[in-house]
């Protein structure tokens, strides 16, 4: 009534009219019991009923031998309203009973259910016969829903997005499961695949039948059809949704009774009936109501000046309430109540509440939604459209400027930091099958406070937490989505995953917590646990056992998800440069340093595509010195190591032959050591500088064309392996090791190779592209083989051979003799870069491969992409003069604005490119630096005092010093220039 006061009439044997008397009533009578209580919804299932209060209390009575009145008890009847006081303090703003089960739906997005569950129509399982008490619907949680209606043993939720969930009997197909493989009884929610293109609106339920209201007004109906209630053709109850023919209009309302459906025609005027019900006919009755037809129960003459608000339908019954025509041109639909979400004029009123009734009620309606996924989600799904195809169904782009809002108010700030942490986090539906649920974790990542590297432990790292926990299908979900994102929202999660790894490595390391549990997650996982067992077995005795899962481990988890699903941002994107930078910070023992060293050995093993390369080549280092302590240790004969440095002694005069010789010589068990080389009566410095001129020395001598060593299929091009080499396959075994030795001692070396070669090293397979990198010329040829057009290709008059290293070669049996054509022209360009890359070298590379992992630990070396591997072997051919001379120091008087150190400077970048590296050179012992000095290697520069200005300029190799004279013109420092770029070889002889 419209004073919210409650009357009821009928059968009253089971207590189902509320009144104090099991008398029956033909008139409506007011519920005495709930005179003072303001009522906004009521719903009757068989022989039980349910109110809502305005304040969302709810109140039953009735039958109750089934626990369908929630009262905690299995109560045969209960003639007078009783409040269900489980569901104190949750605001109720939606019922729906069946014949013996009732549904609820909160505020905050949950639905709860009791009653009967002999068909599984509560959807908790099968594991019960009946609930006493409201249940959450677990099953449902996160998903934002419109509205819950019950059957007579069946079940449905309709979600914002007009997704239809049912549970519960499908005998008849009243939950539009058909086929062969449709089960009769649905235990949980199940999202209906049948109704999902319909768009559907509204859903009411029957006994054994179901009706959908689509969003373009048509009606569609299945179930049973036993008593003509679906209007269908006579077909089997379970034949899927069918569509209503013969309303004549558009519908706006519907409602299910037992056994037939009501609906209004807004486009008429008309309430129609369909299957058994009452007909036009004022004196009929249920029974006698049978009909075929559509049928108009109030037409439009009958509501002249009236307007239709709602129409209701009972088990056999009909009610309609009108208003006084308004001249409105809205259409009549049913209004049902939401659950709580973010809209503008709140997010308005948020803003401006500071005190009182509005604050209270302010920080009421925020701690709500911030702690439901589902009113999250809710608060910026996208408007439904039939028309539009919306993959990702949640404005990112909205819900972030709301954020940053909201967010702007301190108070609102800590109210949702709160909420989060200590409702929302903890119960994200990480497990839940449905789409809808999992859009919560796409809504996080854009708010601020989650990015905050304070709340990584208590926000960012739950959120991770439960990515980590999803089972496959969740996931899959979830990949997808990531990989259709924008730009923008992807860098978010990204960026708030990287600020927490890197919180938590801050967090970790000075106090050496949490690190143990890091071999435990590695154990639990037996794709890791191999990896553990071949590189970290030296941590067993170390690290001692935990239960809990590293956090660590599984940041880095889901970031390894992000960035497989990654199609949108650079790899450089993912990468953490500062995930070492507090191993030198003050305070850290350097017990310590070397504990979490081999703890980022261990944890970062799988994921390296948050290392940069300087990274990578740190970890390549320590894990070559981590086996060779192993190897100590297996021998139990720590005598074995011996000297820590593997010497070498060589004549500058004989350096290949003395070279290969002593490598021929070494023990494996050596050439992981640390290389020292000293040259034959020359002054050997401490440091690396002898080491950096003697790699580039030899090989400057072995892949020189006149040695003959390699090929060069074009002047000026990149150098590959001959197909019919000079030299014994021996050579290129100890090639490999030498390669090998520079990238193990951190040094790097001019090696002309095409990027094939590190692809090789990596197991990759080189391209055509590689080939275009090794001879410009023939692989530009190949490439026009693939672009001709057919009919054209044959006028080339090719054959399955080619000419490679002066001599021709037939690519298959007989190849000379069979043409390439449009056909197999993709085959011929394949078998053309295979043979140059593989086949034709096979032996000799085989012997340069297992030289240079006889050295390098394979297992390090694998973490680097092609190109990183080549850049930290030959290191950086180009380099930025600039930064070289800004990242420079001054010792002993100088400063950056002396005046000798301004005429160095501009005399240096006049020098041209090859007389720089000539420099680079007589500083450094290389003519390139190394990755790792990229950003901060320059000169030490030094004037000692017994210096004049007639000495030249000296270099100490191993640290980048130069001992520099005050010159005061710029004639004598571009003099000195020159003697250090023509004395950039050789040491000091000893007396």
């Amino acid at each position: 009534m419209t004073n919210h006061r409650v009357y009821s009439c009928g059968d009253n044997s089971r207590g189902q009219l509320g009144q104090k008397s099991p008398q029956s009533t033909k008139r409506p009578e007011p519920i005495q019991a709930l005179s003072t209580v303001h009522i906004d919804l009521v719903s009757c299932g068989k022989e039980h009923s349910v109110a809502v209060c305005h304040q969302g209390r709810v109140f039953t009575w009735g039958a109750g031998s089934e626990g369908q009145l929630g009262i905690g008890e299995s109560k045969e009847i209960s003639f007078m309203p009783t409040k269900i006081n489980s569901l104190a303090g949750i605001k109720i703003i939606q019922v729906s009973c069946g014949h013996y089960h009732s549904l609820a739906l909160s505020e905050d997005g949950q639905v709860f259910s009791w009653g009967s569950n002999r068909q599984g129509q509560l959807g908790l399982g099968n594991n019960l016969c009946s609930q006493a008490s409201p249940q959450k619907v677990k099953s449902l949680e996160g998903i934002p829903l419109a509205q819950v209606a019950a059957g007579g043993t069946h079940s449905f939720a309709l979600s914002l997005m007009g997704t239809s969930f049912g549970w519960g009997n499908n005998r008849s197909g009243q939950l539009a499961l058909s086929g062969n493989s449709a089960k009769e009884q649905i235990y949980k929610p199940h999202s209906i695949g049948a109704l999902k293109t319909l768009n559907v609106v509204y859903i009411s339920c029957g006994y054994e039948h179901t009706s959908v209201l689509t969003e373009d007004g048509q009606v569609f109906t299945f179930g049973g059809s036993s008593s003509e209630q679906l209007q269908h053709s006579p077909r089997s109850g379970r034949g899927g949704p069918q569509l209503i023919e013969g309303i004549g209009g558009h519908v706006s309302q519907i409602e299910c009774g037992s056994y037939h459906t009501i609906a209004y025609v807004y486009t008429t005027g008309q309430v129609v009936s369909l299957g058994r019900g009452p007909s036009c006919t004022s004196n009929a009755t249920h029974q006698e109501a049978a009909c075929s037809d559509v049928t108009c129960l109030l037409s439009a003459k009958d509501l002249v000046d009236i307007e239709v608000k709602d129409i209701f339908a009972g088990a056999h019954a009909n009610f309609v309430t009108t208003c006084r025509h308004t001249r409105s041109t809205s259409v009549s639909m049913k209004i049902l109540p939401e659950i709580i979400r973010i809209t503008q004029p709140l997010v308005k009123k948020w803003r401006a509440a500071k005190k009182g009734k509005v604050h209270e009620d302010a920080k009421r309606e925020i701690s709500l939604i911030f702690s439901s996924p589902a009113c999250l989600t809710a608060s910026f799904l996208k408007k439904r459209d039939a028309g539009e195809n919306n993959f990702i169904n949640v404005d990112l782009k909205l819900a972030r400027d709301v954020f940053k809002m909201l967010t702007a108010e301190k108070w609102i700030s800590s109210l949702i930091t709160t909420c989060l942490e200590e409702t929302l986090l903890r119960g994200l539906p990480y497990s839940s099958p449905h789409q809808e649920a999992l859009l919560v974790f796409l809504l996080l990542p854009e708010c601020s406070i989650m990015q905050d590297p304070k709340n990584w432990k208590t926000l960012a790292f739950e959120f991770a937490s439960a990515i980590h926990k999803m089972r496959s299908k969740s996931l899959t979900f979830l990949r997808n989505w990531w990989a259709s994102l924008e730009v923008s929202s992807l860098n978010s999660l990204v960026q708030m995953l990287k600020k927490t790894i890197v919180s938590q490595l801050h967090n970790e390391v000075p106090m050496m917590k949490d690190t143990s549990n890091l071999k435990v997650s590695l154990e639990m996982m037996k794709e890791v646990q191999k990896i553990l067992e071949k590189t970290n077995s030296h941590l067993h005795n170390e690290v001692p056992k935990m239960e809990d899962t590293s956090n660590l481990k599984v940041l880095l988890e889901v970031m390894k998800e992000v960035h497989e699903a990654n199609c949108q941002l650079p790899e450089n994107a993912f990468i953490m440069n500062d995930i070492f930078n507090f191993n030198t910070e003050e305070g850290i023992m350097a017990k310590q340093q070397m504990f979490f060293i081999k703890y980022y050995s261990m944890v970062f093993n799988d994921f390296p595509f948050i290392l940069d390369l300087p990274s990578k080549i740190i970890l390549m280092k320590h894990d070559s010195s981590v086996k060779l302590s192993d190897e100590v240790k297996v021998a139990a004969s720590p005598e074995k190591m011996g000297c820590p440095f593997f010497i070498l002694k060589v004549r500058r005069s004989h350096l290949v032959e003395d070279t290969l010789r002593q490598l021929r010589q070494a023990e494996d068990f050596d050439l992981r050591k640390t290389l020292s080389v000293g040259f034959i009566n020359e002054i050997r410095p401490e440091g690396g500088g002898v080491s950096s001129e003697f790699f580039h020395c030899i090989f400057e001598e072995m892949t020189d064309p006149k040695y003959e060593m390699f090929m060069y299929p074009e002047n000026g091009s990149n150098m590959w392996f001959p197909v019919n080499p000079k030299f014994e396959k021996s050579r290129y075994f100890l090639f490999g090791i030498l390669c090998g030795l520079s990238l193990n001692n951190l040094n790097v070396i001019n090696l002309s190779f095409p990027l094939a070669l590190y692809k090789k090293l990596l197991e990759q397979k080189p391209s055509l592209e590689d080939l275009k990198d090794l001879s410009l010329l023939l692989g530009r040829n190949l490439q026009e083989v693939l672009n001709c057009e057919a009919g054209v290709i044959e006028e080339l008059h090719m054959y399955f051979s080619i000419y490679w290293d002066q001599r021709d070669v037939d690519l298959i049996p007989d190849g000379i003799s069979v043409p390439v054509n449009e056909t197999n022209k993709r085959d011929y360009v394949s078998k053309c870069v295979d043979y140059i890359f593989n086949i034709s070298i096979k032996t000799i590379y085989d012997e340069f491969h297992r030289g240079f992992y006889k050295v390098c630990n394979r297992d390090s070396i694998r973490h680097f992409q092609p190109e990183e591997l080549m850049a930290a072997i030959i290191g950086n051919p180009t380099c930025d003069w600039k930064q070289f001379e800004n990242n420079s120091k001054y010792e002993n008087g100088y400063s950056k604005s002396h005046p000798t150190i301004l005429l160095f400077w501009k005399a240096f970048h006049e020098l041209t490119l090859d007389e720089k590296k000539k420099f680079l050179l007589f500083l450094t012992g290389c003519d390139r630096l190394h990755v790792k000095g990229l950003q901060n290697e320059g000169i030490r520069f030094r004037c000692p005092e017994v210096f004049s200005e007639r000495d030249n300029p000296r270099s100490l190799t191993c640290h980048s010093i130069l001992d520099l004279p005050k010159y005061s013109t710029m004639r004598r420092m571009k003099e000195a220039l020159q003697v250090a770029i023509n004395n950039n070889k050789g040491f000091i002889s000893p007396e």
